[in-house]
């Protein structure tokens, strides 16, 4: 598990990251994946399958990046650099407390 930048917007979750990053490769090798939202003692789970979007990212979650991080999803990060949006469809959600 590692932290990532998101947004949840129109029943889906969508995660922002280069490329170029582990978490591109790891699912192009497997589009399933769990999310876990933490409060520190009963993380709330979701798995769901996941695409890559590497351009024309919708409109809306484009302007919600920038009103949560104040990040341009549409400007590289860094040099060479591309950002891609991994669009999360939930299958199920695990209630606080009931994640194994």
């Amino acid at each position: 598990m590692t932290p990532v930048w998101f947004v949840y917007a129109d029943a889906k979750w969508w995660i922002g990251t280069d490329h170029r990053s582990v978490k591109v490769r790891n699912v192009q090798a497997e589009p399933r994946v769990s999310l876990a939202l933490e409060d520190g003692r009963f993380p709330v789970v979701t798995e769901g399958d996941v695409s890559l979007i590497h351009d024309g990212f919708p409109a809306e979650v484009v302007t919600a990046f920038k009103e949560k991080y104040e990040w341009d999803l549409t400007t590289p990060a860094r040099p060479g650099g591309r950002s891609v949006l991994l669009e999360v469809r939930v299958r199920r959600w695990l209630p606080a407390g009931t994640a194994q």
